[in-house]
């Protein structure tokens, strides 16, 4: 929504210059131009989407696509990252309770898993 406000005042400057001048400035090239530069101030599609599977997909690089949105300097960069944060978390949220799921059916818990080494060595001899 930042972006719209600037682009609105500038918008306005722009008619405030017209109305000086008495209509010797082009003012709609003016405008075609503001609303052109603002469309490519913008993050592509292709990048988003991409951000996005990667957030959901593999999750710690996720942060890095937040982190390059954050940083970037485009006037929706971090309404991207705080997007990519959130896919991010949801991702390591359902991967936690997955792998829980997945331990607690097989009868193993955290307690087993560690003394696990101590076992096989005994094994071993």
């Amino acid at each position: 929504m930042d972006s719209d406000k600037k682009l609105a005042k500038e918008i306005e400057q722009y008619q405030e210059i017209a109305d000086q001048t008495g209509g010797k400035v082009d003012v709609s090239a003016l405008m075609l131009d503001a609303l052109e530069k603002s469309q490519n101030n913008l993050i592509s599609s292709k990048q988003k989407h991409w951000a996005y599977l990667v957030s959901l997909g593999l999750p710690p690089l996720g942060l890095i696509f937040s982190l390059v949105f954050w940083l970037g300097g485009k006037d929706d960069g971090k309404r991207q990252a705080i997007i990519c944060i959130i896919l991010t978390a949801i991702s390591l949220i359902l991967a936690w309770v997955t792998i829980q799921a997945m331990f607690s059916t097989a009868g193993v818990n955290y307690n087993q898993l560690q003394q696990a080494p101590a076992q096989l060595q005994q094994l071993l001899q």
